[in-house]
């Protein structure tokens, strides 16, 4: 939604002090997608009006303002009959009345003023003018400003094609937009520019590109890149790690009140990297984020109160949390949900909610997939249907989730409806070794020294035993006991 636009403003529009666009302000998940790691902090735009000095700000009334707007307007300035749609279109001084601000808009564009076809394109893109929104007549107003050099046009149109809003998605033609934004010394453009350098979209990946880009948008004012670029220095890519610097700039922007400042202190206080670990500070970030709605924090915080992790347990505000961050379509918080109505926990005990639960978050995680799968392989709450079961795991495996290639490997080694895969199965085992699971190297292990799907090695069996037991998979650590006493006793076994 548009912010409204101030007298001071309009005052600085009548002042012949440049206009400039109206971000687009995404809410619930799609806020959620935007400023996710997967995205690289790409931001949209925000108005901003030039200063006006102090002693003005008092001068003049709204109604003063119109009057002075309406005679510059008349003696054929552009910016004052800009300052007019402003005015009308957001109820400033006037009543508000949408299509005489599109009249002047056009009016302005007209005249030469390229940010009033930027503008009209917005009005055209949320659908204020009446009609439903109309992301082609929208394209076509932001291409006019953009094509005359606006930078904030420029801006939008990069994101249009980003996002494939009323043209085919086009990453080239987005960074190609969005740099000239950039170019032009745009905040956001350079903001959004570092965002496609450090994803790779519409140009290769270049993460130190990206790290100079976010320092720069730093310098200009963004509050939003320190996010990003912290993200940057946390994970060492584009240059060395810096931990301290991720903090630092995190908590820069936290104390800004950006939301994600206070989710990502969270984590590094839950996991202790970079700082001693601290669960009760890591649950005062995470509630200050998740109290303003954002949804991983309240995943992150519902998850603290079930475990009792920096508080003590509530099942009740843990269910809360939880809802709230699946209401805005947050995954995980969707799959626990059905965890707990398939447990009982918190919550009255329900297959059926359960399986609804998995299935809406297995669109964007697929670990649900071997939750729902799990339920048909035992019967719990569904009809038994082994054939089903392997189909999810089968799909989880494909998304590239190791539980589903453990689980499937586990169906092929036990045979359930059919006979037993030992060669399938241990293909299963070894993929998902190789993707770092814990269980897998177990398995693998226990292959090895039963015989039952890989040859018989019982010293092989003891490596893969000791790599469970590195990786912190507790039900290796007998088995390891037992068959380095038996590999001492029996040497010839």
């Amino acid at each position: 939604m548009r912010i409204l636009v101030s007298l001071l403003c309009l005052l600085a529009i009548a002042l012949a002090i440049p206009a400039h666009a109206v971000r687009w302000q995404p809410s619930g998940s799609e806020k959620e997608l935007l400023l996710s790691k997967g995205v690289g902090g790409l931001v949209l735009l925000r108005n901003r009006a030039g200063k006006i000095h102090v002693a003005t700000r008092t001068e003049m009334s709204k109604s003063a303002l119109i009057f002075s707007l309406d005679a510059e307007a008349l003696a054929g300035n552009a910016g004052a009959v800009f300052g007019l749609a402003v005015a009308h279109e957001m109820g400033h001084g006037v009543p508000k009345n949408v299509p005489v601000a599109m009249s002047l808009y056009e009016k302005a564009g007209k005249m030469g003023l390229a940010a009033a076809y930027n503008n009209l394109g917005e009005i055209y893109r949320k659908g204020k003018h009446g009609d439903a929104a109309d992301a082609q007549k929208a394209m076509e107003h932001y291409q006019l400003a953009a094509e005359w050099g606006d930078a904030w046009a420029q801006n939008n149109m990069g994101l249009l094609f980003l996002h494939g809003i009323g043209v085919e998605r086009d990453p080239k033609l987005a960074y190609y937009w969005v740099k000239g934004a950039a170019n032009a010394g745009l905040m956001q453009g350079v903001e959004n520019l570092a965002g496609l350098y450090r994803d790779g979209i519409g140009v290769e990946p270049d993460a130190t590109r990206a790290r100079a880009l976010y320092r720069k948008a730093i310098s200009l004012g963004s509050i939003d890149a320190h996010v990003p670029l912290g993200e940057l220095l946390e994970d060492g890519e584009g240059g060395k790690v810096d931990l301290d610097g991720a903090i630092h700039h995190y908590r820069l922007a936290a104390d800004t009140g950006h939301l994600l400042g206070n989710h990502y202190l969270g984590t590094i206080y839950e996991d202790g990297v970079g700082v001693e670990r601290d669960l009760e500070l890591a649950f005062y970030h995470y509630e200050k984020a998740a109290r303003q709605g954002l949804a991983r924090s309240q995943f992150a915080l519902g998850r603290f109160y079930l475990l009792g992790m920096g508080t003590r347990t509530d099942l009740r505000k843990a269910v809360d949390l939880y809802k709230a961050a699946a209401k805005q379509g947050n995954a995980q918080a969707l799959n626990d949900l059905g965890v707990l109505y398939e447990n009982g926990r918190g919550v009255p005990q329900s297959y059926e909610m359960a399986m609804e639960f998995y299935t809406a978050s297995s669109a964007r995680f697929p670990f649900a997939l071997t939750n729902a799968g799990l339920l048909y392989l035992s019967g719990r709450g569904v009809p038994q249907d082994v054939e089903l079961a392997k189909k999810l795991f089968r799909q989880a495996s494909e998304r590239g989730e190791p539980v589903g290639d453990v689980l499937l490997g586990k169906v092929y080694l036990q045979g359930f409806n059919e006979e037993p895969k030992p060669s399938e199965a241990a293909r299963m085992f070894l993929q998902a070794a190789a993707k770092g699971v814990p269980e897998a190297f177990y398995l693998l292990g226990y292959c090895h020294e039963s015989g039952r799907c890989m040859d018989r090695n019982l010293v092989k069996a003891r490596d893969f035993y000791k790599m469970a037991v590195e990786q912190g998979y507790r039900g290796a650590e007998q088995a390891l006991r037992k068959l380095e006493w038996q590999l001492k006793t029996q040497p010839n076994n």
